[in-house]
């Protein structure tokens, strides 16, 4: 497990990684790796390639600025939704607004309130059972650059031809991430049998379309979003979702 904190008072830093270590004692979490950070230039420089495996602890305020935790976990989502994220803070007015910033934030926990250690524990008892239910998911693996990333195959909806590279496609997620990614159409459908070609330019996966729109020929993902299906593959992807 890699944590990552970010925390711009040293002595609250050092409680933070105290208590992480503590609890990956506790609760018996191996492979522990904790990184330590003061700013969010010095964390933007570290961010890891995706992975379930990622947890992020961060204060809201950074260096006077309220927002920056806040802020930087948008920046983390943009590169990794598998990772957990949490918010140890005194700023709790801003529970509501990290719902709106819609990153998917594990818990939100007050510095001056109630028991912080207990709460890491609780999220950190989480955190390990969902690590041990990702084990049995199918995942897709890609690679960035020349290390292997991985997206459970449940978070992606569909993947569109990037029309100003060839070499490359657009992987549209269930949270509506758009994740350029080195391959292209062609050569995800020969590599994957779990996705289906539905379009010139789109290639579906079957586990996230919730109905095949055969007037408007469109398919329609779980999460609301839709891609086009040529008439040709229409009863094919009717077939292949009500099997």
């Amino acid at each position: 497990m890699n944590v990552y904190l970010l925390e711009d008072d040293p002595s609250q830093l050092a409680h933070l990684k105290s208590y992480v270590l503590q609890i990956s004692r506790e609760i018996h979490i191996d492979n522990l790796q904790i990184h330590a950070f003061q700013s969010t230039d010095q964390l933007k420089l570290a961010l890891p390639l995706a992975s379930e495996e990622n947890v992020f602890i961060l204060d809201l305020e950074i260096n006077g600025y309220k927002r920056a935790g806040l802020n930087f976990s948008q920046t983390i989502r943009k590169y990794d939704q598998l990772a957990s994220i949490i918010f140890v803070t005194v700023h709790d007015e801003f529970v509501y607004t990290t719902y709106k910033y819609r990153v998917e934030a594990l818990d939100f926990i007050a510095k001056d309130r109630g028991n912080v250690y207990q709460e890491l524990l609780d999220d950190f008892i989480c955190i390990k059972e969902q690590l041990s239910a990702a084990k049995s998911q199918d995942f897709f693996t890609y690679k960035v650059y020349t290390e292997e990333a991985k997206i459970p195959l449940s978070h992606i909806c569909y993947f569109e031809a990037n029309h100003y590279n060839s070499h490359s496609c657009v992987m549209v997620t269930n949270d509506n991430q758009h994740i350029q990614i080195n391959y292209n159409l062609r050569e995800l459908e020969n590599a994957d049998g779990r996705f289906f070609r539905t379009h010139r330019s789109y290639l579906v996966n079957p586990q996230q379309v919730r109905n095949v729109n055969r007037l408007d020929h469109t398919a329609e993902f779980r999460n609301g979003l839709t891609c086009p299906v040529s008439r040709r593959h229409i009863k094919e992807l009717t077939k292949l979702i009500n099997s």
